[in-house]
């Protein structure tokens, strides 16, 4: 069958496309999506928030947050159950939070500024590229965020969490039922998710949202419909000398044994500072919440099983650590909950420098802060560039010194980096699951994914009184500069 990529966009307009020989069962969705939309017009900010609120509960219900965490361990064999409940609930209650408080439908001003008055839109149909790491957060994540838009979502799961996904947008259509909106604003590719299908959902939709592989987002970002994509995570941490050691490993733990590590917020590696006996410190505060130190025979172990051939292991990853314990025959103790492998320095020869999303660290030193800092840029050259770093410390000028000269979108300070990265009640961060790296990693926005994303703005615009400045107000420092006075022509 061939089917325009785009027919008629959301405002009613005719638009221009090429022509692709698109999957009929892309086209269908994308065609009762659109159908959806105009159903739901006109839209009010009430009606909208009431789906949004809908399609949170769906998730959040405690029954629903537990049967569908218990689906995706299940079936992807990533991550727990316990944790898997938490960012069900907290991402989820967390977005709503912040989609609760802003306008998104008609006038987005309470007054005109500076004589412009702003207008929400919707983008139209979201096709959303989700993974196998949170099969049902991620999906309902982006679903609120589109329908806060007024737009509709179809959503593209990875195939290993197909039937997690397939079930949690079963539970948003039924609350969307519930609330009188159409139930296909909310869609999911049918099983088996092949790449071509995805593929041509991305053609299809209006906006791509792209979380997951890096291989998704470059077919996003290459589809020729707007894309939104993320980068690769590998956390770097810095523990300063001047940390309270004991409160940054409390920290650490919980943060990167959360979902066994399946977040891509979660430390890959550590920079500890050595001063004065700083290093050792740390690594024992690290040991003593739970953090095995690798022998070299260990760690050797490591390297070559979590990554054989230089590939990393799927049979490791987001592993309980009693798993890793016994595939990799470490010692230690039962009260064991994550590895620490001390490595020389960081490399593209080196796996250990990259993500591993798994409950095993690398462990840098560094002699002072810039060599903490030139370690963190060497680590974000292999891998994570663009993507967050966090920093434990008392000293104000470090996290500034951090902020201006690395090349990531955030910088966390004194945090638990997987709860604080994607949002948290005690930062200023949108809750979200989708984190934009920037240019850094070949993305189109440098920010936590959220609902400015999702909608399209029209100005209003109105004349105000004229704001233009004299020529010696906007040239003068430069003419001082060079010694030029202005030449004054007479007419």
């Amino acid at each position: 069958m061939t089917a325009s990529a785009k027919s008629t966009h959301q405002t009613g307009q005719d638009t221009v496309h090429d022509t692709d020989e698109i999957d009929p069962e892309v086209v269908a969705a994308v065609e009762r999506a659109r159908q959806a939309m105009e159903a739901w017009r006109p839209l009010d900010q009430d009606s909208v928030d009431l789906a949004v609120a809908a399609v949170a509960w769906s998730l959040y219900e405690p029954t629903s947050a537990r049967e569908l965490a218990e689906l995706a361990v299940r079936d992807t064999g990533l991550g727990n159950v316990a944790d898997k409940i938490t960012k069900n609930q907290r991402k989820t209650f967390g977005t709503l939070r912040d989609l609760l408080r802003a306008r998104t439908v008609g006038p987005l001003d309470a007054e005109p500024v500076n004589g412009i008055m702003r207008y929400g839109k919707p983008v139209g149909v979201v096709g959303a590229i989700t993974p196998s790491t949170n099969p049902a957060a991620t999906p309902i994540n982006k679903a609120m965020m589109a329908l806060k838009g007024g737009n509709a979502i179809v959503i593209a799961p990875s195939p290993a969490g197909w039937s997690t996904t397939s079930a949690a947008v079963e539970r948003a259509r039924r609350a969307l039922q519930s609330v009188q909106a159409p139930t296909d604003l909310v869609q999911i590719l049918p099983t088996p998710v092949t790449r071509k299908a995805t593929a041509d959902l991305m053609k299809a939709a209006d906006l791509v949202v792209a979380t997951g592989s890096q291989n998704n987002v470059r077919r996003a970002y290459r589809s020729g419909t707007p894309a939104i994509g993320v980068g690769a995570g590998n956390v770097p941490v810095i523990i300063d000398a001047s940390a309270d050691v004991d409160d940054a490993a409390a920290k650490i733990l919980a943060s990167k044994t959360f979902d066994n590590a399946t977040s891509c917020s979660s430390e890959n590696s550590l920079i500890i500072i050595d001063d004065g006996g700083s290093y050792e410190a740390a690594v024992s505060a690290l040991a003593n919440v739970g953090g095995h130190r690798a022998s070299p025979d260990e760690a050797e172990r490591i390297r070559d099983r979590l990554f054989p051939g230089g590939q990393l292991n799927r049979d490791l990853i987001a592993k309980d650590y009693t798993v890793l314990q016994e595939k990799l025959e470490l010692a230690g103790s039962p009260a064991d909950r994550f590895v620490m492998v001390e490595e020389p320095e960081p490399g593209a020869e080196r796996p250990l420098t990259g993500e591993k999303l798994s409950l095993v660290l690398t462990v840098y030193r560094a002699n002072d802060f810039d060599h903490a800092l030139n370690l963190v840029e060497s680590v974000l050259s292999v891998q994570g560039a663009g993507h967050s770093m966090g920093i434990h410390t008392t000293d104000p000028a470090q996290p500034d010194l951090a902020a201006q000269r690395l090349p990531v979108v955030r910088v966390l300070v004194n945090q638990a980096h997987t709860f604080g990265n994607g949002g948290s009640f005690d930062n200023g961060m949108p809750f979200t699951l989708t984190m934009g790296c920037g240019t850094w990693a070949g993305n189109s926005i440098s920010e936590n994914l959220n609902v400015s994303h999702f909608i399209n703005i029209t100005h209003l615009v109105h004349t105000i009184e004229p704001d233009e400045p004299a020529e010696a107000d906007l040239f003068g420092a430069y003419w001082q500069h060079v010694g030029h006075s202005p030449v004054t022509e007479e007419c």
